[in-house]
């Protein structure tokens, strides 16, 4: 599977060959990856660079390294928060405001809320219900940082429902620079009023089965919000969310 590498970028080589094997289904998560000593002898390199890739695939999120009895370097699913942070380092350097992500929003959202309107079932209808619900309460006691993370779930909430990998992914993270960028600003209550507003209007959509009204309920919305935070920090660079 493994072979020895030549010495320019050697780690680099290292990291390319297991993630190969990686991708191609030769190995899977929960796969124990050879011992240091017989990959050392299968790259044919020193602990000290073996180790050094070892520890950029853990980072990378490929594999966890355990220590005792029993451990060494294991394959792993890669989690959704180490994609966002690889995510997050590529933007950091595109100069990215507010108005670009609305932008993204308004392709993306509108057709989530489509497709749920098309396919969603009681028991999900219900749980959207809920997030709005409890919103709603935690708005009557006046507290905007519930209301704002109750916010976030109903728009993750929708995304997951396009049962779509890669849809998920990105409003995820599109989603959380939202977030943090709303704990800057701090909207007032009365903004979260009109979010909620919005997001009945759009759960009432989705329950009638209405995907048409579901999709212009959610653009119109995603708009809003956009044109509103904008205001409120016109020309905001989002990489001074990672500072």
């Amino acid at each position: 599977m493994f072979k020895g590498v030549r010495q320019s970028k050697i780690t680099q080589k290292i990291i390319e060959q297991i993630r190969t094997a990686i991708l191609q289904g030769k190995l899977k998560p929960g796969d124990k990856l050879p011992s240091e000593k017989e990959m050392v002898e299968l790259f044919q390199v020193s602990k000290q660079t073996l180790r050094e890739s070892m520890r950029a695939l853990e980072y990378l999120g490929m594999i966890d390294v355990r220590k005792g009895i029993g451990g060494g370097a294991f394959i792993v699913e890669v989690d959704i928060e180490v994609t966002k942070q690889s995510l997050a380092n590529y933007l950091y350097f595109k100069h990215m405001t507010i108005q670009d992500l609305s932008e993204f929003r308004k392709l993306i959202e509108p057709y989530a809320a489509h497709k749920a309107a098309q396919q969603i079932s009681p028991a999900e209808l219900e749980k959207l219900k809920a997030l709005n619900d409890c919103a709603r309460e935690n708005l009557r006691q006046g507290d905007a940082q519930a209301a704002r993370r109750d916010e976030f779930d109903f728009h993750r909430y929708l995304a997951e429902l396009t049962h779509n990998p890669l849809i998920v992914l990105i409003l995820d993270f599109a989603e959380g620079m939202l977030d943090d960028f709303k704990k800057i600003v701090q909207p007032d209550i009365a903004f979260f009023k009109d979010v909620l507003a919005s997001h009945d209007r759009i759960y009432e959509a989705i329950s009638l089965g209405d995907a048409q009204n579901a999709h212009d309920e959610m653009y119109d919305h995603v708009v809003a919000v956009g044109d509103h935070l904008a205001k409120l920090k016109e020309g905001f660079d989002l990489r001074k969310l990672y500072t």
